[in-house]
């Protein structure tokens, strides 16, 4: 049985996308979840997945901090990653082109054709994750330095811009590597992956998500006269300024302002519990993580939010879509407004306009590939694996 190695830095950022792709592959192919989160963060989030036939492997069990070692050790016959911006997923990836090991890059989240993203409260965060920093530029370097000297000269402008602007390794010579073939969401993405990624035509399989394909296949039902905001950790990531007492101020904004009762669909990263503290259920209904997004989506008569991919599943599941604009999250934001398929917002009033909107006549399949992802992604496994 062929081994795939599927990296991601941390649990709690991939976990929840990697394991409905890679659970019902794992009688057809050996998985192994690679992962940093002791090496690199100090968690210990990673479940054990052995129920699921599933392996899980931190880093620093390997006793190495370069990924060159660490795939002699786990010897893949093919090896994916989620976001190729990350610095653990460029290292990973040079390490398997340095030993010849086939790789797969499978497109996380939405993505912006960006430059020059400043980093937020840079000091404070510099402060709060200098250990992670420092242990992520010794993985990369590590890993450089045993790909060859060369290597690591070239990526010596991509380090000082790092760490100059951490936020910068989202667009930050993002073609320095590639993987074999890329698995892309919708339509909308094939430009950014050619010029951004550095990807040919030829590499790139429309495969869509999940989390679409499960959408498409839902008949959309009369929902509550209700708002869902989907929210995610902007304030947390240093994103938005402020911190936690701005985000409640901000909640407190979108609460006061709309013409009908909301709830929020907390991010997989958010911490649930601060809503819950910070506002009555009479104000705010708060979603438990456990609870479908598309489930959420089809209770909800309107939907706003920043930049989530889940906008995504709004639009597919017919629901009138607004764009948070009146914060600062240009670098971050899915231009579905721009391109006329959901109401722009550039203060709170707003929301009542959005609640007077009609559905959006776009088509859904330009942000996301209707398709049979696990069909795709093994099929597209195979193909890599015989060459």
């Amino acid at each position: 049985m062929k081994r795939i190695v599927v990296f991601f830095p941390s649990w709690r950022y991939f976990g929840h996308f990697a394991l409905p792709l890679f659970e019902p592959l794992a009688g057809q192919f050996k998985i192994v979840f690679l992962h940093t989160e002791k090496a690199i963060y100090g968690w210990e989030d990673c479940p054990d997945l052995t129920d699921k036939r599933i392996e899980t492997v931190d880093l620093h069990s390997l006793n190495t901090f370069s990924f060159v070692k660490a795939l002699k050790k786990l010897r893949p016959d093919c090896v994916v990653v989620f976001d190729k911006g990350w610095v653990q997923d460029r290292a990973l990836l040079h390490a398997a082109r340095h030993l010849g090991i086939p790789s797969l890059h499978i497109q996380h989240g939405i993505i912006a054709k960006l430059e020059g993203v400043e980093t937020k409260n840079a000091l404070k965060r510099a402060c709060t994750e200098f250990l992670k920093i420092i242990r992520t530029f010794r993985l990369y370097d590590a890993t450089l330095i045993h790909v060859g000297v060369r290597a690591w000269f070239k990526s010596l402008p991509f380090q000082l811009r790092l760490l100059l602007n951490p936020n910068d390794y989202y667009y930050n010579h993002r073609q320095e590597t590639t993987a074999d073939l890329a698995c892309i969401i919708g339509e909308r993405d094939r430009e950014f992956f050619a010029e951004k990624e550095g990807y040919r035509e030829d590499q790139l399989i429309p495969m869509g998500a999940l989390q679409f394909e499960q959408a498409y296949a839902i008949e959309p039902r009369t929902p509550e006269q209700q708002l869902l905001l989907i929210s995610q950790p902007l304030f947390e990531d240093h994103v938005l300024e402020g911190g936690l007492s701005a985000k409640k101020k901000h909640i407190r904004e979108i609460i006061e302002a709309s013409p009908l009762p909301v709830a929020v669909k907390p991010h997989p990263r958010e911490d649930r519990q601060w809503y819950l503290e910070n506002f009555q259920s009479s104000e705010l209904r708060v979603y438990p993580s456990e609870k479908n997004i598309n489930e959420a989506i089809q209770e909800c008569s309107h939907v706003i939010g920043y930049f989530s991919t889940a906008l995504i599943n709004a639009l597919i599941l017919k629901r009138p879509v607004g764009i948070i604009r009146w914060v600062e999250d240009a670098a971050y934001v899915l231009n579905l407004d721009k391109d006329g398929a959901a109401v722009m917002l550039t203060r709170p009033e707003e929301l009542s306009a959005l609640t007077a909107a009609n559905i959006s006549a776009a088509d859904p399949s330009h942000y996301a590939f209707n398709e049979q992802v696990g069909a795709i992604l093994a099929g597209t496994l195979v193909r890599l694996l015989e060459g």
